[in-house]
């Protein structure tokens, strides 16, 4: 029996890697998050960047769901 990870098992794992790595980031390093890049404070653009992440996962998952019932 082969064992295979759905779409949805590993959007959630991605989802958790990059929300445990942004609050690792906060808490291990913030220094790193000091700064600011074209005026805009890196922990402004890190959170930013994370929500286009999830908004993609939300896109994928939608897209593969309406996939799955058009069969």
């Amino acid at each position: 029996m082969k064992f295979t990870l759905s779409s949805t098992a590993i959007l959630a794992g991605l989802v958790l890697l990059a929300c445990l790595g942004y609050f690792g980031l906060i808490a291990t390093a913030p220094p790193l998050l000091q700064d600011s890049v074209a005026g805009w404070p890196r922990s402004i653009l890190l959170a930013l960047l994370l929500f286009l992440l999830f908004f993609a996962v939300t896109l994928w998952h939608i897209r593969a769901q309406d996939r799955k019932s058009a069969r």
